[in-house]
């Protein structure tokens, strides 16, 4: 277990130089993108960008269960079985490829012409950010089992080094953006694409020369293939739906609005995304060992794993949720000027009660796959996500406005998280019920109490740099604290004092 302690330990490292290196870039990068393309295009590059690429979704999705059967062989150290694994999976996503290719290109295609509320003159534009989009996801696809390896190998560190590329490459086409003359959209959406290309042949040319395993290979192996197919198809099923469900509501905005609209939703969208890298190292760099736990028969410390990582996570997302709850309309106008579209921040609002939901929710939902339990997860989570649509709809249909609507959507991911809880209970015996007591109604309960004295001091002062600063520090100090005093088990508080606080004693004892 100290082994397994110090691997994820390590790989969240990794993960974390790579989500602060891309967090600072991607606030930076939003603001001069939206300053360039205006708010209007950034709307339509979110609409028609996000509409294709919700298909890229399938990527992480595929490789989750493509990265479960790779560990799986990789346990085995079966070399031939790595290989039939592989190959088949390659396989299995070129054929997906090709057909979301087609699909975009024909049903995809006409709606985008047809369907949505875009300007006239602004129609060509938006073709071409749909034609790049539709290529770059196909050939995304196609890279899924190249990043399973990857994550199957928990060679993290390619992440981070990867995320150098990543930073060097946005800068380059802020500058090429700046100095390029034309149709901004239309450049800002070939150079995403281009690089998009120049990090696949990156990642391929690494796991073909670094893993034995990894090749272009076609070999099919039948009964490999019913396995994946059957975990792929109702995991891609789920999460499928997931993702209509948000671009469904996009696009629901788009009709009774604007790409406006789609602009705040976008940014916000931005914001909570960029949040969520900061707690999502640990989940990534816990999940082949989650897997590997309940391969070996050993649901003990599957379970405690769940439950370390989970608290983790939210003890993070706690302390970042109240400067953003309380300060983040200071924060949006020093970081995009006057140029902020309405409900931009509302919308942040309201999605970070979102993220700890999902955050509550990951890992269960993790465990639940690794256990192969993916149909049962998604017969019942497929109607819920599909059934709030026609909610939104009739929010903004009856003149509600957006607030409602995101209210309405915000159901599906609560009412799915209790499921969950209740199909593993049923599967593996999980306390579910101490699991949603301990670390999510508590943690919860918690932190809106440690936000009471930085609300009230608030309200006695102006917005400006020195409330900002004081909120916040006042908000993470007030956090912290509740989280120690009441949050945190004897068994946590024991591993800090071991593990931190020991390890500076050990120090000084020895100076």
């Amino acid at each position: 277990m100290e082994e397994s302690n110090k691997r994820i330990i390590k790989n969240t490292v990794y993960l974390y130089i790579r989500m602060l290196i891309m967090t600072a870039l991607g606030f930076f990068t939003t603001r001069i993108v939206l300053e360039k393309l205006g708010v209007s295009d950034y709307g339509i590059y979110s609409l028609v960008g996000g509409f294709v690429s919700m298909f890229t979704v399938l990527n992480s999705i595929l490789n989750t269960g493509t990265s479960r059967f790779i560990a799986l062989a990789l346990g085995k150290e079966d070399i031939e079985l790595q290989k039939k694994t592989f190959s088949t999976s390659f396989t299995l996503h070129l054929g997906i490829a090709l057909i979301v290719f087609l699909a975009l290109e024909s049903l995809g295609l006409w709606y985008l012409n047809t369907g949505l509320n875009i300007e006239p003159d602004r129609i060509v534009a938006a073709n071409w950010v749909f034609q790049f989009s539709a290529i770059s996801v196909s050939l995304t696809i196609t890279q899924t089992p190249f990043t399973a390896s990857v994550t199957a190998h928990e060679k993290f560190n390619m992440y981070a080094i990867m995320s150098v590329f990543d930073a060097i490459s946005k800068l380059l086409i802020l500058y090429l953006l700046v100095i390029i003359s034309g149709d901004k959209l239309i450049i800002y959406s070939a150079l995403l694409f281009a690089i998009s290309l120049i990090n696949l042949l990156i990642y391929r040319i690494y796991c073909i020369r670094k893993f034995p395993e990894c090749g272009l290979s076609m070999k099919i192996d039948k009964i490999l293939m019913k396995e994946m197919t059957g975990f792929a198809g109702w995991s891609t099923l789920g999460h499928v739906v997931t993702v209509v469900n948000s671009q469904g509501i996009s696009i629901l905005y788009n009709l009774f609005y604007n790409t406006i609209l789609n602009a705040a939703r976008g940014l916000s969208g931005t914001v909570t995304f960029m949040i969520s890298n900061f707690i999502s190292g640990f989940m990534t760099a816990a999940q082949p060992q989650l897997i590997k736990f309940y391969g070996a028969g050993d649901i003990q410390r599957f379970n405690k794993l769940i439950y370390n990582i989970s608290q983790y996570s939210i003890f993070l997302i706690a302390i970042v949720m109240g400067p953003v709850l309380l300060e983040i309309d200071y924060v949006v106008f020093l970081w995009l000027g006057g140029n902020v579209p309405q409900y931009t921040t509302d919308f942040v609002k309201i999605s970070m009660f979102l993220t700890l939901v999902y955050r509550s929710n990951s890992m269960i939902e993790t465990g639940i796959q690794a256990s192969g339990y993916v149909k049962l997860l998604n017969t019942w989570s497929v109607p819920v996500y599909l059934g709030v649509i026609p909610l939104v709809w009739y929010a903004l249909w009856m003149g509600w406005g957006p607030i409602i609507a995101i209210i309405f959507a915000n159901f599906a991911p609560v009412i799915t998280f209790v499921i969950n809880l209740i199909i593993i209970k049923r599967t593996i015996d999980f306390p579910s019920w101490n699991y949603f007591h301990v670390v999510f109604v508590k943690n919860l309960f918690l932190v809106l109490i440690a936000l009471a004295i930085p609300y009230i001091i608030q309200l006695q002062l102006e917005q400006g740099l020195f409330r900002f600063l004081l909120i916040c520090s006042l908000s993470v100090l007030c956090t912290i604290t509740m989280l120690w005093l009441f949050g945190l088990n004897h068994e946590a508080k024991v591993m800090v004092k071991n593990k931190i606080l020991g390890k500076y004693i050990k120090k000084f004892k020895n100076q």
